[in-house]
């Protein structure tokens, strides 16, 4: 007995994954799904778990300041500076080209390098490093879905954001299903050599499980156009119609496929929204104010687009600090300083000197119309969610409220842009790519962003008339078949939404035997 019970409290406990399907599970019993549907899609089709293993370049790491008398009479080591590449840590990878017309000298495994100090040499070793593809549901399509690299990555976290990307590919309405995968490392831990014959290696070993119909990866977390090009190379090498299998990933360099528009495509996607949220309300995004957490390719581009409406930044956090300007920040100043500086290695808006350095929690006490939450997942916690003076939260990133943090907004009167429409404007426009590939295509991105338009906009439309059961057809969209005769919530209606469009799939195709 006490086994069972064990096992029974085992199969209840609470999990990343259980907890963010809470929301399904809510909207499926509003609906009255399908018995058989909701246990399609209660778990993921497949779950894949494998290791990659590469081998790491030999290192310099900082000798520890009590050794350093023992090597005062060292002189210094003259290497090719391009042959030295810095890390975060204050190391540097040691390549092969360093040695060319160098100058070494080294005394039981310590060189000093002229200009920078004392350090201990690593020689290189073979690492391996625990790899995922989660492929959720592919009823409405190919699998679809990101390849995230970071630390604290788990086939828990996969689990839900492929179940993720299996909502807002049919919220979005794109013949995709629901994927995700990646590597459990810290990109910024490895060298740029390092980090390509670990993606190609990844690749080497994902390859039975992708395809330009079967599963479509894009960039995520810690990847990105670059990252997009070296799998695609992996899984075309030696095919010989190599040309064919472009769509095999998207999110790619332009000039190897991939769409324009598709780098800002989810900043763009989430502008979009709250472009709309503003029209509701007979109104604008020009005036306004926001803050943002998370600068990367998502904060930075939907922070482009909102102050070239007129909109003014007030504050930004990011993994490596938090800055305040109540005047505005000057965004292609902040970009610059961040993307374009040799020195600003961690890539992070700490140290901006045109801004005040603060607290990250004091992020949610700076008055704005609007928090947009770009980072990672459960940031926005039911306190934080109570410390927010905003009226709107606009989620860019997968996740990042909780579901404590929902309930204090509903009680606060905080509205939501659910991320599941906020940030589906990436999958839209990889979407778009992929028909480009397939056709051999490349369309303007003028075009890419009409369309982006008008699929974001009606789609959002529609989340929001279910939300209010104010069924309506428009020009621009139908909302007629989705309401439910009852009122909900932003985040319920966007589930709602999507249900019923997977479960047409099943309704009309039935199931095999």
């Amino acid at each position: 007995m006490a086994g069972t019970d064990r096992r029974l409290n085992e199969s209840r406990r609470t999990t990343i994954y259980t907890e963010a399907m809470q929301v399904f599970q809510h909207a499926a019993d509003l609906i009255g799904l399908d018995r058989r549907v909701r246990m399609e899609l209660e778990e993921p089709d497949y779950e894949h778990i494998f290791y990659v293993t590469v081998k790491l370049h030999t290192r310099l790491t900082p000798l520890p300041a009590k050794d350093a008398d023992k090597y005062k009479d060292l002189g210094d080591s003259e290497l090719l500076p391009d042959g030295l590449e810095p890390l975060l840590d204050g190391s540097f990878v040691f390549k092969r080209r360093a040695l060319i017309n160098a100058n070494v000298s080294m005394r039981e495994g310590v060189v000093r390098l002229k200009g920078k100090g004392l350090y201990k040499v690593l020689p290189g070793k073979p690492e391996r490093f625990k790899a995922y593809r989660v492929q959720h549901n592919q009823a409405r399509g190919p699998y679809k879905g990101g390849i995230r690299y970071h630390q604290d990555v788990s086939l828990d976290l996969f689990k839900t954001l492929a179940a993720e990307m299996t909502w807002k590919t049919a919220i979005a309405d794109v013949p995709f299903g629901g994927g995700k995968g990646g590597i459990r490392v810290d990109p910024r831990s490895l060298s740029s050599e390092e980090l390509e014959a670990l993606t190609l290696r990844y690749m080497y070993k994902l390859k039975p499980l992708v395809g330009p119909d079967l599963d479509i990866p894009a960039p995520d977390v810690g990847t990105d156009g670059t990252i997009m090009g070296l799998l695609l190379r992996q899984y075309t090498d030696g095919e010989r119609e190599r040309h064919k299998l472009r769509g095999v990933v998207t999110g790619k360099d332009t000039r190897i496929g991939g769409s324009e528009g598709r780098l800002k495509a989810t900043g763009q996607g989430l502008a979009y929204t709250i472009q709309e949220w503003f029209a509701d309300r007979g109104a604008t995004p020009a005036g306004s104010t926001f803050i943002l957490q998370g600068f990367g390719n998502v904060g930075s581009n939907a922070a482009e687009i909102l102050t070239g409406l007129g909109s003014k930044l007030r504050a930004v956090n990011d993994a490596g600090g938090t800055i305040f300007n109540p005047n505005g920040i000057d965004i292609a100043d902040l970009i610059a300083y961040v993307y374009d500086n040799p020195s600003n290695l961690r890539r992070t808006v700490a140290g901006y000197p045109k801004a005040q350095q603060i607290n990250k929690l004091d992020l949610w006490d700076v008055e704005a119309d609007i928090a947009i939450p770009a980072a990672l997942g459960g940031e926005i916690t039911g306190p934080v969610a109570e410390r927010l003076k905003v009226k709107l939260v606009a989620e860019g990133a997968n996740g990042p409220t909780t579901p404590e943090g929902d309930r204090v907004l509903a009680k606060r009167g905080i509205e939501l842009i659910p991320d599941i429409i906020g940030n589906a404007g990436g999958v839209t426009v990889s979407y778009y790519e992929w028909i480009q590939n397939k056709r051999m295509e490349h369309w303007s991105e003028t075009e890419v962003n009409g369309r982006l338009e008008q699929a974001i906009k009606s789609n959002y439309r529609i989340i929001r008339d279910i939300s209010r059961n104010t069924p309506r057809r428009t020009a621009t969209h139908n909302s007629t078949r989705y309401c439910i005769g009852k009122e909900v919530d932003m985040r319920t209606g966007a589930m709602v939404l999507a249900l019923k469009r997977i479960e047409a799939h099943y309704q009309l195709e039935g199931f095999s035997q």
